[in-house]
């Protein structure tokens, strides 16, 4: 499991030393600590409210502030570009939804997925989604940024399995680990920064019988490209390769927003052929993991990030 360094009711500015930090990170300057600290106050004030006020104050900021975002253009321009035959006012209640979304989302990671989580009330599931699936080796669950995607390994526990995930680091080595201690609860096997030595991490993990849990929707030049809502990009090829390479099956996984803080989450079981040829089998899985976003982004395109950069130029 990973350790975060931080007792639960730590203070992270008191555990990263101004002049030098235990991993080697940059220490924290005058900018970070004031964005800290302004993190912080917008903690005190969202933790003040129920988590239903706080996600919809959010979600109202980021309508009305996001579309002035250099990203807003770029969602756009990518909303355009597959679905071209959207009117102007199709597109902008779509963006609409999405900052929505999003804002979402970041007010309920800030107060904490695990309490979200832990409410069987706000999180629904169909455990027969999962009949017949051996997970007693373990499994890969490959999810997208739609809905609020840290849920989607709410339920995992229920199969006597522990989530280990990976996720990008924040530059601010404050308001990183603030945000680690909020998330970690979800992962018990381990929640690990993207960094050179992470595949091989997650390949023990792999072997140790964890279910691997990553987020898949997202360019990756060393991936297989491939037409994805029928525009070339290149994909993430790792969840059907951790799968296929450990006999695991492999997952796709999202949380649907449904009506505030209450969410669906949904799984499909990604089929893997298993011939000679590893690489062929492995790119027929990541081809259907991704169709299987495709449809779930077409089903509810409010919910997607638009604004990466997803599509080849």
């Amino acid at each position: 499991m990973l350790k975060s360094g931080l007792s639960p009711d730590q203070d992270p500015a008191s555990a990263v030393n101004a002049d030098d930090t235990a991993d080697g990170t940059a220490s924290p300057t005058l900018a970070d600590r004031l964005e800290y600290w302004a993190l912080r106050a917008v903690l005190a004030l969202l933790s003040a409210m129920s988590v239903d006020r706080a996600s919809a104050l959010m979600g109202w900021l980021w309508r009305k502030l996001a579309p002035f975002n250099h990203r807003h253009k770029r969602a756009d321009a990518n909303i355009a570009a597959v679905m071209p035959h959207l009117s102007r006012a199709q597109r902008r209640r779509i963006l609409d939804g999405m900052w929505d979304n999003l804002g979402r989302v970041s007010a309920e990671t800030i107060i904490g997925p695990d309490r979200i989580a832990a409410d069987r009330f706000r999180l629904g599931f169909d455990p027969d989604e999962f009949r017949g699936i051996d997970f007693s080796k373990g499994a890969v669950f490959a999810s997208l940024h739609a809905g609020n995607w840290e849920l989607a390994t709410a339920g995992i526990s229920a199969f006597r399995l522990k989530a280990a995930a990976v996720y990008r680091k924040v530059r601010n080595p404050l308001v990183e680990a603030m945000l680690l201690k909020r998330r970690v609860a979800l992962y018990p096997a381990g929640l690990l920064p993207r960094e050179s030595a992470t595949p091989l991490k997650l390949g023990r993990l792999a072997r140790a019988g964890a279910a691997i849990c990553l987020l898949a929707d997202l360019r990756d030049n060393n991936g297989l490209r491939i037409d994805f809502l029928g525009r070339p990009a290149w994909v993430s090829k790792a969840p059907a390769f951790f799968a296929r390479r450990f006999g695991l099956p492999l997952m796709a996984a999202r949380v649907v927003r449904e009506n505030g803080v209450h969410f669906r989450a949904e799984t499909v079981a990604i089929p893997i052929p298993k011939t000679d040829d590893l690489e062929d089998d492995i790119a027929v899985a990541t081809r259907a993991l991704n169709a299987c976003f495709e449809d779930w982004i077409r089903q509810d395109p409010e919910q997607w990030m638009w604004g990466n950069r997803k599509w080849l130029d």
